[in-house]
């Protein structure tokens, strides 16, 4: 039974890595009847209006009964999930004994004990399959419709676990995700553009991200992604920098490994000109790289604009 003013059950707070796993989490609770937020069923709604402040309101108790962190490397390492989990975690403290995060962990994450209590009980991924960890938060939803605090989850032991890729991983998976996550970013970014007399271009598409960054009609920069496999392997091949015709030659890939560190699939970035980090990259890691390429294009061009 939903609190007054509140309208979900769940609000699910993912990093971009895990938008995947957080999507079909949400879509089996929601089967099981539950009202769940999640950003994508709001695109609409959020059209025009702050989505910081009004997801201040969702994760920090005004308009959702639980919160649920899917808590990864990337999670610690994003700002926005990190403004949901603070929202949700002062929630929890005002509101006592009755639990108001509820965790799952992924990957071998180590969660900060100045982030979240040690004795918190928390579920793991990887001991579990979504259908049951939705049916979990149905159990749980459901059970503490009388007002009653239900009791906190047992922790579970890390228990050591084989380094190699689960059977239910997929890179083409991880290439969509992170597909999506490069989309989502360029458009969150491009209006910053705008104060420097630059205006930027994003169109996605199925399995393509174009990005286009002109000065007062003219282009300053092209970026083409394209998910494909024309190249003995399932990558995201890119044609980025100022070429004559965007698309027209292959510069860079990343290829996606598995990460037995992180406990997920990154990607392993490739630039055919100039020397890239020697380490498995995230996907907001990964934008993060391709949008200091865009910086450094426009510092590069700026005094030459006509």
């Amino acid at each position: 039974m939903l609190g007054p003013g509140q309208q979900y059950d769940l609000a699910v707070s993912f990093a971009g890595a895990q938008r995947a796993l957080a999507r079909q989490f949400a879509r089996e609770c929601e089967s099981l009847g539950l009202v769940v937020f999640f950003d994508e069923n709001v695109t609409e709604e959020m059209w025009g209006r702050d989505f910081i402040t009004e997801f201040r309101r969702v994760y920090g108790g005004e308009l959702a009964r639980y919160v649920v962190p899917f808590l990864s490397v990337d999670y610690f390492n994003s700002g926005y999930p990190m403004d949901e989990f603070y929202s949700a975690t002062a929630y929890a403290i005002q509101r006592g004994d009755d639990p108001y995060v509820l965790p799952i962990t992924v990957g071998d994450v180590e969660i900060p004990e100045k982030l979240l209590r040690s004795s918190i009980g928390y579920l793991r991924s990887e001991d579990y399959s979504v259908e049951q960890l939705a049916h979990i938060a149905a159990k749980r939803v459901k059970g503490s419709g009388d007002g009653a605090a239900a009791p906190a989850p047992t922790p579970i032991p890390a228990l050591p676990l084989p380094k190699v890729p689960p059977a239910d991983f997929s890179a083409l998976g991880t290439l969509e995700s992170g597909l999506i996550t490069l989309g989502e970013r360029f458009h969150q970014a491009k209006s910053s553009l705008a104060r420097f007399g630059y205006t930027c271009h994003v169109r996605t598409g199925d399995s393509s991200l174009e990005v286009r960054v002109e000065s007062r009609g003219r282009r300053v920069y092209g970026l083409k992604v394209q998910l494909e496999d024309r190249l003995g392997g399932d990558r995201l091949t890119m044609s980025r920098g100022w070429p004559d015709r965007p698309g027209s030659g292959i510069n860079a890939w990343a290829a996606v490994e598995w990460d037995a560190t992180t406990g997920e699939g990154r990607f392993r970035f490739s630039d055919f000109g100039r020397t890239t980090p020697n380490r498995l990259l995230s996907a907001d890691e990964l934008f993060d790289l391709l949008w200091q390429n865009v910086i450094e294009i426009i510092e590069q061009t700026h005094g030459s604009r006509a």
